[in-house]
């Protein structure tokens, strides 16, 4: 029988604080840098559109969404869920829009490794703190 606690080993905490300290890294360097991140990403000289900008400002409410779920998992277990959701959106925006589709090894890396790599075990740890809500009642 799962309890309470079974469902949130200290690794799920751990790996929610992981993403937030990554999210502050990488939407301080986006907001700060953006025209060395996109042209680096974009792998060309063009000037970084201004939406830019708003992906390291959203990056960063992401990294405070994490560390409130990290403290409370099992009842913000739903924005977990919105994580990921945002993770894969992201990406295709970033793809679609951002990138227009034009994607060298560097957009790959940074959508593999910025986006996509977090979603399942965010997926997890959404699904357990659904379980968790529901054991509480």
């Amino acid at each position: 029988m799962e309890t309470p606690q079974s469902l949130f080993p200290q690794w799920m905490r751990g790996f929610l604080l992981a993403a937030t300290a990554y999210n502050i890294l990488w939407g301080v360097f986006i907001g700060w840098f953006p025209e060395t991140f996109f042209q680096w990403v974009a792998e060309t000289e063009a000037q970084a559109p201004s939406l830019i900008i708003w992906q390291g400002r959203g990056v960063l409410l992401m990294a405070a969404i994490y560390l409130m779920c990290a403290i409370h998992p099992g009842k913000l277990w739903f924005l977990i869920l919105f994580g990921a959701f945002t993770k894969v959106a992201g990406a295709a925006w970033f793809y679609f829009s951002i990138l227009e589709t034009n994607v060298g090894k560097r957009g790959i890396f940074h959508l593999l490794m910025n986006d996509l790599i977090w979603v399942p075990m965010l997926l997890w740890i959404a699904y357990r703190g659904y379980k968790y809500k529901k054991l509480k009642g």
